[in-house]
């Protein structure tokens, strides 16, 4: 075994250790309490890991106004794109096919990205509602006529073809004509709404549900959504440079790909052609994937 192929396994090593803490991999991690989890799934009061895809796939249409198609449309673009891309860079079939499977995420990180700014809008609203809804519960002692007293107000004045269908106008006819568990209801609407503090809100309800003295704690929540939307603005600007950064070290950390093709003919085969090699492009297309993930829940608005 020469040096070249040392080093490369040398490399791979690395990247395989770094992409494990990165990602906070754990091989020999055993679920917790499998009888609690089991407990919840059976009751139905909890959303399903299939339901809680769905709530954010709608929600990400509806905050962008793209459509499933287009989606779809995306997703493929973005495959192609990243195959041809991969064709140029590696010359080999199958790593194209990696690099296409790794950009198709691609359409839901932009769009992920996109929704912030269509969020925070909507943030400015929610304090608002979630201030109406508490002092209406604050004294009916009632959650779906308290919501239902917000819905009624916010559409008096306005006639029907104007009015916007909001997630909790579709929690009161769901829980009237659909589901009347008020706790499943409440766990939709709190993942239709992607808010940290809206989120501490909605579980603060379901426990109001079954103990309504509980209900004096909504206040503070409120309270502190309003402090925490001054902070935001001052993050917005951060969050733009850190995925240029993001941009330009992933662009620099492939680069270095077609350079090695024509200053260095025989690392280059090696690296495109040989199995220890391919995987190290693997890893990078992997780590690369992964970090992109990162940086999207990094850069998340802070009260989300």
């Amino acid at each position: 075994m020469n040096p070249i192929h040392l080093s490369f396994i040398l490399v791979f090593v690395l990247v395989s250790l770094a992409l494990f803490l990165l990602l906070k991999l754990n091989p020999f991690a055993v679920e917790q309490n499998p009888l609690k989890k089991r407990r919840l799934y059976l009751a139905g009061a909890k959303l399903k890991t299939a339901e809680r895809i769905a709530i954010r796939l709608q929600t990400l249409f509806r905050q962008t106004r793209c459509t499933q198609k287009k989606f779809l449309m995306m997703m493929l673009t973005a495959a192609a794109g990243g195959f041809l891309a991969g064709m140029m860079l590696f010359n080999s079939p199958d790593l194209a096919a990696v690099a296409a499977a790794c950009l198709l995420p691609a359409p839901y990180i932009y769009l992920t990205v996109k929704s912030a700014t269509v969020a925070r809008e909507e943030i400015e609203g929610l304090e608002n509602t979630m201030s109406v809804i508490t002092n209406a519960y604050a004294s009916c002692d009632d959650i779906v006529k308290a919501i239902e007293l917000y819905v009624e107000e916010k559409n008096r004045y306005l006639p029907p073809h104007l009015r916007t269908i909001t997630p909790f106008d579709e929690l009161v006819s769901e829980i009237k004509y659909i589901n009347p568990n008020i706790e499943h209801g409440l766990y939709r609407l709190s993942a239709k709404i992607r808010n940290r503090y809206f989120a501490e809100w909605t579980k603060i309800l379901i426990l109001c549900h079954h103990d309504r003295r509980l209900k004096f704690a909504l206040f503070p929540v409120v309270k502190a959504m309003n402090d925490a939307k001054s902070m935001q603005v001052e993050s917005d600007g951060m969050m733009v440079r850190v995925w240029r950064d993001y941009l330009l070290t992933a662009g620099l950390m492939f680069s270095v790909i077609p350079m090695m093709r024509f200053s260095n003919a025989e690392w280059f085969s090696i690296l495109t052609t040989t199995a220890i090699g391919k995987l190290l492009v693997v890893l990078m297309l992997l780590t690369a994937l992964g970090t992109a993930f990162y940086v999207m829940k990094a850069t998340k608005p802070s009260n989300r």
